[in-house]
């Protein structure tokens, strides 16, 4: 992926710029922006390693889901944006038919489904830490690559005939204006948004999380910076299927908000939600089944479970290190 990554780059510096580009149309804050989502996912892959240290291998792998997420976005669209600031249309910003913009779209419209999807398993992973145990993570991994695929199906359907990808104020996205791309985009994102607040709801309602009036707000906090981060689709894809104009920046606003999501995650669950539910274990119900590195085969724990009528916070047991066999209790 590097050398390709490189290999681009170095295309682009041979060939003489062009007078349109990102550093003479104003535009040049976009690559610092992804330079610097690209480092917060660095973050949030360092946070994920730590949690598989610690020994809880399905809730690192929920990170590293989302993390992939969100890197399917910021990395391929810094290496565009560095094309495009050196050779402008070289790069396929100029109109909704060029192989530029049907790569970004691809990987715009990836990204959106995959993150959408990748934050619904992250609720619940945090749902089912507190109140039973986290799903094995051969589970957890078999749902990322099913989301993956299902995220890359539908995005590749404009590149098949049904619709395209069109050009909205410097950047290219699905049709708005394309029935089944809407229908497609809102049956992902509806349900997503949804099953994310009912699973922080009910998380948020839990007696022990009641005890906790940060890691309360910070549910709700984690639910609505999702639901703004893509709810601006929905006026968009109003406005586009009645035929009429797009209030100019209302793409624009969407883009950046729905993008904002990759430097805004690592954030949000590479530091609130480790610290929370990864860094202090009282949140959960008791310790995750086959979580730990030594039961990669299949060989199961008999772990103490909380008692919801005690007065007393459940503690888990304080894990030991062996060398040979990783953490374990």
């Amino acid at each position: 992926m590097v050398p390709k990554m490189l290999s681009l780059l170095l295309l682009a510096l041979l060939v003489a710029p062009c007078e349109a580009n990102v550093f003479t149309n104003g535009l040049v804050y976009l690559p610092i922006y992804l330079g610097i989502a690209t480092i917060a996912n660095i973050y949030f892959t360092y946070r994920a390693f730590k949690a598989f240290q610690a020994g809880y291998v399905a809730e690192a792998a929920g990170m590293v889901i989302l993390m992939l997420s969100g890197v399917a976005w910021c990395v391929p669209c810094f290496i565009q944006c560095i094309g495009t600031a050196i050779q402008g249309e070289f790069w396929g910003w100029g109109g909704s038919e060029t192989v530029g913009c049907d790569v970004m779209g691809y990987y715009s419209a990836f990204a959106t489904y995959s993150s959408q999807m990748a934050t619904v398993l992250m609720a619940f992973i945090t749902y089912a830490l507190v109140f039973t145990t986290v799903p094995r993570w051969t589970l957890v991994v078999a749902a990322g690559v099913a989301l993956f695929v299902v995220a890359a199906v539908v995005a590749l359907l404009p590149l098949v005939g049904v619709g395209e990808y069109v050009k909205y104020e410097g950047f290219c996205y699905i049709d708005y204006r394309n029935v089944p791309q809407c229908i497609l985009w809102l049956v992902i994102m509806v349900p997503c948004v949804l099953a994310v607040l009912g699973m922080y709801v009910t998380v948020y309602r839990k007696d022990r999380i009641m005890t906790q009036p940060l890691v309360r707000k910070g549910l709700l906090g984690l639910w609505f910076v999702f639901f703004c981060g893509w709810v601006l689709g929905v006026p968009l894809i109003v406005i586009g299927l009645a035929n009429c104009n797009f209030p100019s920046g209302l793409n624009l606003t969407s883009a950046i908000l729905g993008h904002g999501m990759n430097l805004v995650n690592p954030i949000l669950y590479g530091w609130l939600w480790y610290n929370w539910f990864i860094r202090d274990r009282s949140m959960g119900a008791y310790p995750a089944m086959f979580a730990y590195p030594m039961d990669l085969l299949g060989q199961g724990m008999d772990y103490p479970v909380w008692d919801p009528t005690s007065k007393l916070p459940y503690t888990h047991p304080t894990p030991t290190y062996n060398p040979a066999f990783g953490p374990q209790a």
